[in-house]
């Protein structure tokens, strides 16, 4: 990944408010994917925990759906091309 990555979803905090760090990807008003700063796995602290989120329209689920990334712009990389590869999937 290049460092000037640019997400091209909309993503917002997933508990506003709260100042976490955690954040849901949209599209059309659904979500689809979260990212969030694992600060609890032993060997996995500070890293960023990536996983995609159910959709109503998809019936079948690439893997991997889910893993951890060095940085907030690289889990939401791999967010949106899980995205972009269901979508792909599933003729949307």
């Amino acid at each position: 990944m290049t460092a000037d990555y640019q997400p091209r979803y909309k993503w917002t905090e997933t508990w506003p408010g709260e100042g976490k760090q955690d954040f849901v990807a949209i599209e059309n008003g659904e979500p689809f994917g979260r990212i969030q700063l694992d600060e609890i796995t032993h060997n996995r602290q500070g890293t960023w925990k990536w996983n995609a989120t159910h959709v109503a329209w998809a019936k079948q689920h690439p893997l991997p759906h889910g893993g951890w990334a060095d940085t907030a712009r690289e889990a939401s990389r791999m967010v949106e091309e899980y995205h972009d590869r269901l979508k792909a999937l599933h003729g949307r």
